[in-house]
């Protein structure tokens, strides 16, 4: 029988990412992951026996038929999130789904609409870095004032070879396929990006995109595999206000592996690795003092942290208190505007209107 102070999960999709969620969700007191769907037999017998999970399904309509599960995990590829995230929610249910909700912002705005319409919460995991450490110290730096007024920010990150599908999780080829992926690199880790400067710029709009994409650092071997995503792409964002954004992001490049983001204000400016497993965390504060400049390190604690944890125990507040989750539907729209933006600009050549 369920404890009405119980909550009730079931996870839709147990490959790799899946399996991850199961964990984070189960370390959460009085929040239990009571069903499984996967339409792959031998994933679901391998995550119930690890898990000790009460029911399996092949197929997800059967759990969401489950009056007791009060939300649903959606770990499935991009391709298939409308049709799971829309089920779920005319089912009565909450859902977290993993990044992106959508392909593209009319795909998210229809569940939205249906969110609404049902009052349940529909949240995103391309929230994740946003409870790094290094991220939510320098939000914390902004919102004191210390930078002054902040005119440019410029986010880069760049992996050498780190293609789903190719270079690692060989099961993921449809992540190379824009018709089951929706994008490459700027959908895949480029929202994560895009989250964070949403987040620690309150109130952002950007106005104008000039953007580009590329795909052809190597010759893989795609053994038949459709790869007609970029492997890098960035742009330059224009901002209401005047703010401007230098952002790129690759899965593949001829250059050194790194993530940065730096900020620049008027009276100072911070630099920062927004990830959260680096062994030596980076994060600089640089200002004048007594008329010279000088670089500070600040004096924080930044030990690696469970950023997918993070998200969960943010989802399940948020229907505990009916509150907004981090990364609502609404704020997926606005990242997949922007990365879509920038896949218009490439296409025309010329910078485009948001």
């Amino acid at each position: 029988m369920k404890s009405k102070h119980e909550l009730y999960v079931g996870v839709i999709g147990v490959g790799m990412i899946g399996v991850e969620h199961i964990r984070a969700f189960r370390a959460i007191p009085r929040c239990s992951v009571t069903a499984v769907a996967d339409s792959n037999e031998e994933a679901l017998i391998k995550v119930v026996d690890e898990f000790a999970i009460s029911y399996s399904f092949s197929n997800y309509k059967d759990m969401l038929a489950m009056e007791e599960l009060d939300a649903v995990v959606i770990c499935a590829p991009p391709f298939a999130h409308e049709e799971l995230v829309l089920a779920s929610l005319a089912a009565g249910k909450h859902v977290l789904s993993e990044k992106p909700i959508g392909m593209t912002p009319e795909s998210v705005q229809r569940m939205v609409k249906r969110a609404r319409k049902s009052g349940k919460i529909l949240a995103s995991c391309s929230s994740r870095f946003r409870f790094s450490p290094t991220v939510l110290k320098a939000k914390e730096i902004i919102d004191s004032g210390e930078l002054g007024d902040i005119y440019h920010i410029y986010i880069s990150g760049i992996s050498r070879r780190s293609r789903p599908g190719l270079d690692y999780h060989p099961a993921a080829k449809w992540s190379l396929q824009k018709s089951q992926a929706g994008g490459g690199a700027l959908l895949d880790w480029g929202i994560y990006d895009l989250n964070i400067l949403f987040g620690l710029i309150e109130d952002l709009k950007v106005e104008r995109v000039d953007g580009f994409c590329f795909r052809g650092i190597d010759e893989p071997d795609l053994d038949k595999a459709v790869f007609d995503v970029e492997e890098h792409g960035g742009a330059i964002l224009r901002c209401k206000g005047g703010l401007s954004v230098f952002w790129e992001r690759s899965w593949a490049a001829h250059m050194n592996r790194r993530n940065r983001i730096r900020i620049y204000g008027s009276r100072a400016g911070v630099a920062f690795d927004p990830l959260t497993w680096p062994k030596n965390v980076f994060f600089e504060m640089y200002e004048d003092r007594s008329g010279k400049p000088v670089t500070i390190a600040p004096d924080t604690n930044f030990e690696n942290c469970n950023v997918l944890l993070c998200v969960a125990q943010n989802f399940v507040e948020a229907i505990r208190k009916n509150t907004t989750p981090i990364t609502s539907g609404d704020d997926e729209m606005k990242f997949l505007r922007v990365i879509h933006a920038v896949y218009r600009s490439h296409q025309k050549c010329t910078s485009v209107s948001i």
